[in-house]
């Protein structure tokens, strides 16, 4: 039963980790495209966006694979 308690705070700590970092990378993603818009155009707001974009997609995966390590556990106490 101890174990099921530390991997459920585990994979919440986990999971608002995730949703923090997208979070942060669309707000990342949002401030370089308007200064993108803006113009003139600049690598380091090219780069920032791609940045945001690798971001969120890492934290997504995250999400994901702590939706999957959730579902294991319940397999395993069904």
């Amino acid at each position: 039963m101890v174990i099921v308690v530390r991997m459920k705070v585990a994979a919440t700590n986990i999971t608002q980790t995730a949703f923090d970092g997208l979070s942060r990378a669309r707000e990342q993603a949002a401030t370089a495209s308007q200064r993108i818009a803006a113009g003139p155009l600049e690598a380091e707001d090219v780069v920032s966006l791609n940045n945001a974009a690798h971001a969120f997609k890492a934290n997504a995966a995250v999400l994901d694979v702590a939706r999957r390590m959730q579902d294991r556990l319940l397999d395993m106490f069904a």
